[in-house]
């Protein structure tokens, strides 16, 4: 990219996407509780860690605003016209702002994504987490507690990575690369981990899915529901380049400091606030089911229902079958074996014979998440 400024490094840009995205967000979590209401299903820990995360997600909208209207984002470096030394030997406002935000964005940071892999991971116990001895309620509390921990790792880390020292993070850049000795070690160890967990994150909901005796255009929507959250992948891979690639590689976005830094925050704001709002989307879809998608379905079924008893003359009292549930009939054993009443089941097992164990855990699964979202 050269010494060009993207349209990542823009004033303009940045305000547009710290406004939009925290607007996005906070939107998006209002309706996640009001979906909660309305199913009276009551907020659990994947819904409350949404507070935090939209909070400190608008935080760091916030603190970028702050960044550009002090252009310490946004802008190239402003050296006096008597300056005459090293542009990494400069201290001027400008760069004490710069120095500033990134300070408190890089705390806030791992705080938001805490909160957001988390809340993902707590949804997935909620559908899929059946018994607490199962191995994947043990596997996803694990990596609950591995995200906590990396989350406050990483916060004290950068909150002391110049020891007591605080006012050399916002000192010249040559000072605080000599004495502060760590940050880049650590910048590149928060990247690739927080996109190796954004990977796995993804990921473990897509294996469970397929074992569901489902149709595969149901699968496919199942999973692409679970699948919502790549776009913080995304923005995590491109961060993770911008961040870390320049200090393994030969990978330069720009030459100038500030507006490095404003690309970089840039996409962290991008990752976090498409996070939020992927991690919200599963619940609030049951709104455009309930308001646009199920009226719609159900006037264009009335409609066709309506003409097809009309020229077939079928009984009034027919029996309706839905996409969800089928009918088929079972005996019931009374020691006569002799009488016989439909039962419902599920259309996730019936498909064909399953283990007995297996047909309750599939069944489960299935109504959880028709609860869940």
């Amino acid at each position: 990219m050269g010494d060009g400024q993207a349209y990542y490094m823009r004033a303009d840009n940045v305000i547009a996407a710290a406004i939009a995205l925290s607007i996005l967000d906070i939107v998006a979590v209002g309706l996640r509780f009001w979906t909660r209401k309305i199913q009276k299903n009551p907020p659990r820990a994947d819904d409350w860690l949404m507070i935090p995360a939209t909070l400190v997600t608008v935080g760091i909208g916030i603190d970028m605003l702050y960044g550009v209207s002090r252009r310490g984002l946004g802008y190239w470096i402003e050296v006096p016209p008597d300056y005459t030394g090293s542009k990494a030997d400069l201290v001027t406002p400008q760069l004490t702002a710069k120095s500033q935000v990134e300070w408190a964005y890089s705390l806030m940071l791992p705080v938001a994504l805490g909160c957001m892999k988390a809340s993902f991971l707590f949804f997935y116990m909620r559908v899929f987490a059946i018994q607490k001895q199962s191995a994947i309620y043990k596997l996803l509390a694990g990596f609950i507690v591995v995200v906590v921990l990396w989350a406050v790792a990483f916060f004290f880390a950068i909150l002391f990575e110049c020891g007591r020292q605080f006012e050399v993070i916002w000192g010249s850049q040559s000072e605080f690369q000599r004495r502060c000795t760590n940050t880049i070690g650590l910048v590149f160890t928060l990247c690739i981990t927080d996109f190796i967990s954004d990977i796995l994150i993804i990921a473990i909901p897509i294996p469970l899915v397929l074992r569901l005796n489902l149709s595969t255009h149901k699968k496919i929507g199942v999973c692409s529901m679970f699948l919502l959250g790549g776009g913080t992948l995304v923005a995590s891979f491109i961060r993770f380049i911008m961040m870390a690639g320049s200090f393994v590689g030969n990978f330069d976005i720009t030459s100038d400091n500030i507006l490095g830094v404003t690309a970089c925050m840039y996409w962290g704001m991008v990752e976090c606030g498409v996070g939020v709002f992927a991690a919200c989307l599963p619940t609030i879809q049951f709104l455009f089911r309930r308001w646009v998608w199920e009226p719609a379905v159900s006037s264009t079924r009335s409609m066709f229902s309506s003409r097809s008893s009309r020229s077939s003359g079928f009984h009034k009292d027919a029996i309706h079958v839905d996409q969800t549930f089928g009918v088929a009939y079972a005996k019931i054993h009374d020691g006569s074996n002799r009488s016989e009443s439909p039962t419902l089941l599920p259309s996730a097992v019936r498909g064909g014979p399953m283990h007995k164990t297996s047909y309750k855990t599939y069944d489960m699964w299935d109504e959880r998440i028709g609860a869940a979202i």
